[in-house]
C-alpha cells in the first residue's frame, strides 16, 4: 500500500486533553518516513479490525484513532483504548505522538 497521509488522534486520559495531527508522509524526513512505513507494514495495518477492544473500558485511559490514507484514496482506520492495544502497536503510537507534539509546537510558534 502506498501511503499518502496518516491522521492520528489521542483523546481521554486524566486531563482529557486531545492530541491530533494530520501527517503528510512526503513532509517527513526520509528516515522518519521509512520507520513509519516499516511499523505499519509489520502490523499489517490494513488487515487490522476497525476497533480493538477489551471487555470494559478503563477509566481515564487514552483512546487512539489512526487513519491511514493510501494514494488510491482508500482509508484504513483503527481505534483502541490503552488496555486493548497490542504491544507491537506501541512503537507506532509513540512515533505518531512524537510527530503530533512536534506539529503542535510548530503551530504555536507560527501563531
Amino acid at each position: 500500500m502506498e501511503i499518502e497521509k496518516i491522521k492520528f488522534e489521542r483523546t481521554g486520559g486524566f486531563a482529557g486533553i486531545r492530541l491530533a495531527a494530520e501527517i503528510e508522509l512526503d513532509d517527513l524526513p526520509e528516515d522518519e518516513r521509512r520507520e513509519l512505513l516499516r511499523l505499519l507494514d509489520e502490523l499489517d495495518f490494513e488487515e487490522l479490525p476497525e476497533k480493538l477492544a477489551r471487555h470494559a473500558p478503563v477509566p481515564d485511559e487514552f483512546s487512539y484513532t489512526i487513519s491511514v490514507i493510501a494514494k488510491d484514496k482508500k482509508e484504513y482506520t483503527v481505534s483502541a483504548g490503552d488496555a486493548a492495544l497490542p504491544a507491537d502497536m506501541r512503537p507506532l503510537l509513540e512515533m505518531l505522538e512524537s510527530i503530533a507534539k512536534r506539529q503542535m509546537r510548530k503551530h504555536k510558534q507560527d501563531d
